[in-house]
């Protein structure tokens, strides 16, 4: 078992959800097949011991939990957080040589989900040219997290991901 010290590092504060209902329709930002989603928090899976980032819609109706490492939540805190490291991380170089090059983050895109594994890509734009770089989602959200990028879930993954208000319990999500 993990000490709730260790829980802490992951999270500001402890998070309780209540799933309400979804609906799958087009962000009102006019993308269709895409929902806007945020950055709920960060929890811990009791079941799978694991890390999980937990996204929202901005009507809180939605919540998408993607199990991730130990590692990256720790990064999507440190991203979160404002925080400078001593020394750059790995997303912070990532993010450092896309301003270098004049590129910008214009969303993050979890864009499917496999055999319960995630799949997203980053929508990164240099000089006018859009590009789609494959990449997982605790990665994408945590490079997310330092560009101030939008998030964004296709609706086909929120539908295969739904998760029940009891797993939520069972979770202690």
């Amino acid at each position: 078992m993990i000490n709730r010290r260790i829980l802490r590092g992951f999270a500001a504060a402890a998070i309780v959800i209540s799933l309400v209902s979804y609906a799958v329709g087009a962000d009102k930002d006019g993308n269709d097949g895409e929902r806007r989603m945020e950055i709920l928090g960060l929890g811990f899976d009791r079941i799978t011991h694991s890390p999980v980032v937990l996204l929202t819609d901005k009507e809180k109706e939605t919540v998408l939990p993607i199990w991730i490492g130990l590692c990256e939540a720790r990064s999507i805190e440190i991203g979160r957080s404002g925080l400078i490291p001593p020394r750059p991380l790995t997303y912070d170089m990532i993010a450092a040589v896309i301003r270098t090059l004049n590129g910008e983050v214009k969303k993050i895109v979890v864009s499917d989900l496999r055999d319960q594994v995630f799949y997203a890509q980053v929508v990164i734009s240099v000089n006018g040219k859009l590009s789609k770089i494959d990449a997982r989602p605790s990665d994408a959200i945590a490079l997310a997290s330092r560009m101030n990028s939008p998030i964004y879930v296709k609706n086909s993954v929120i539908e295969k991901a739904s998760v029940l208000e009891s797993d939520v319990d069972q979770r202690g999500l």
